[in-house]
């Protein structure tokens, strides 16, 4: 069995391009034109932090979409899944359940849901279909810890702080700020913030976080699916 899932993989290979913006950066600032190349060296870090966030929220969607693919490809019973997984599965239609108030609008969206969703809502037997993925994974966004945490929690994994804290050892609370910096300062530079930039060697931190994060998470996540759910690696 290998020691990572094949996300976790695809996330090693996917995060060299942010490498890519950095020494690019990099070379910039060690250059003779240093001073002139600040605006450019800015650019390339401000692309790289915005870049690296956005491959840390697929690491986590994509390492959902898989487990779902597995829940239904290995027969997982639905009575090993958690009552959140069946609300997550079906919150687009749920939510708009319980904001309709005329009787005429609530009837028609329950009997979409009786048609469509409520097939997947049995305790028993596999489920009949893969779980669409885009419907799981709606409303995850800006990936981090807490966002994480409960993103897994979809699953009914509830204990993956105290796994992970427990996996990373004395670096998981300097690991889990530094996400949280990774996002905070995409966020800033969406919004336009000028002065929300990083240097080359700050990125260079920033990626070796993101490894570091997704890893530990990965394993952590892997095994408690391999004794809740199914395997997953």
């Amino acid at each position: 069995m290998s020691r990572f899932t094949t996300v976790y993989g695809d996330f090693s290979q996917r995060i060299q391009e942010v490498g890519v913006l950095r020494n690019k950066a990099a070379q910039f600032e060690r250059s003779r034109e240093s001073f002139t190349r600040g605006p450019e060296i800015s650019a390339l870090c401000r692309g790289a932090v915005v870049l690296l966030s956005s491959h840390i929220e697929a690491y986590v969607k994509e390492l959902g979409e898989h487990t779902l693919d597995e829940i239904h490809a290995r027969g997982v019973c639905r009575s090993h899944l958690s009552p959140q997984f069946f609300y997550h599965m079906s919150k687009q239609t749920i939510d708009q359940i319980r904001e309709a108030s005329r009787p005429e609008t609530i009837a028609t969206r329950v009997q979409g849901f009786v048609n469509h969703e409520a097939v997947f809502w049995s305790n028993l037997e596999p489920l009949p279909a893969p779980v669409p993925s885009e419907a799981f994974n709606k409303g995850f966004s800006n990936p981090t810890f807490k966002k994480v945490k409960s993103y897994f929690g979809r699953f009914g994994y509830r204990d993956y702080r105290r796994d992970l804290f427990r996996e990373l050892g004395r670096d998981a609370q300097p690991t889990v700020n530094n996400l949280d910096q990774i996002v905070e300062t995409r966020n800033s530079i969406a919004h336009g913030d000028p002065l929300a930039t990083k240097t080359p060697a700050e990125i260079l931190a920033m990626m070796n976080t993101a490894r570091k994060f997704c890893r530990a998470s990965d394993k952590v996540f892997a095994d408690w699916c391999k004794t809740n759910l199914c395997p997953i690696r």
